[in-house]
């Protein structure tokens, strides 16, 4: 079967001078042209799958807790969302308070969408630690929305005024119900304006089980990451708990899987022995 077709156009007389000095070589203008066109065609697309172009273009966010940043070549990549997830009082609120003081520090506008708690106890929270975020929100750069009841469409509303660059949703499990959560066009209307604006989302879920269970629902499959809190005792004798967090996922990134502990500062959160652990892993391939 003959694929050929004919083409008929006009060049100008540079471009035949061209043509004409590689018909002499090729032996044809039609074998010319047609070599030229795939050969644009083959370049065009190397372009847009140069991986290490697309490397060095990902903007990543800091999390701003001491050695967590390094675990993640920097940072979390905007437009992304990590759920943070695990049993109850393990560090997940926190932690996500901890990551939007970071982006505050640094004059960017957060939110904290919370299903479950009222702005004052985050409030208070946040004063253990020192984080003055009444101040913040005095000065436009940080709302917290307290057992809030927002629709899809509102919660859009407030990035359109608003703009935010770090926001926090605590927990999914109130806002969505998991089995229908991945096909909910709600859900998606959210997600898709958080990619298009490059926001980064950290979104809490609630487990019933710790590390030690390797069961997962629709939230940690949605997640660009995924970062799972747990404690527990070392041993019968440690009268005290072991708190521990462990990067499960994060897409365009390389990860340790091991859990890392960590304890509660006078400042946050903080991996013990950070200074010297980041240099001890061994990173898994990227995700």
């Amino acid at each position: 079967m003959n694929d050929k077709h004919a083409i008929h156009t006009t060049i100008s007389t540079d471009a035949l001078r061209v043509l004409e000095r590689y018909e002499k070589e090729l032996g044809a203008k039609n074998t010319v042209l047609e070599r030229a066109l795939l050969g644009m065609d083959k370049l065009r697309f190397k372009e847009k799958i140069d991986i290490q172009t697309i490397s060095r273009m990902i903007k990543r966010i800091k999390v701003g807790i001491p050695g967590v940043d390094d675990l993640l070549e920097g940072g979390i990549p905007e437009g992304f969302v990590v759920i943070v997830t695990g049993p109850p009082g393990t560090g997940k609120t926190t932690f996500s308070l901890q990551f939007l003081i970071e982006g505050l520090r640094n004059n960017e506008k957060c939110i904290y969408f919370s299903f479950e708690e009222k702005a004052e106890h985050l409030i208070k929270q946040s004063m253990r630690f020192g984080w003055d975020i009444g101040n913040y929100m005095d000065k436009g750069y940080l709302e917290i929305f307290g057992f809030t009841m927002l629709s899809t469409e509102e919660i859009i509303e407030i990035f359109d005024v608003f703009k935010p660059k770090r926001i926090v949703f605590d927990s999914l499990n109130t806002f969505f119900e998991i089995g229908d959560f991945r096909r909910s066009p709600q859900w998606r209307n959210i997600l898709k304006q958080i990619r298009e604006r490059k926001i980064a989302c950290l979104a809490i879920t609630e487990k019933k089980h710790g590390l030690d269970v390797k069961e997962f629902d629709e939230f940690d499959f949605m997640g660009d990451g995924a970062i799972f809190f747990d404690k527990g005792q070392r041993h019968d004798l440690d009268p005290y708990p072991t708190y521990y967090l462990q990067i499960q996922k994060m897409r365009i990134t390389k990860i340790n899987e091991m859990p890392h502990p960590f304890i509660f500062t006078d400042k946050g959160l903080e991996l013990i022995g950070s200074k010297t652990l980041v240099s001890r892993l061994s990173p898994t391939p990227i995700h």
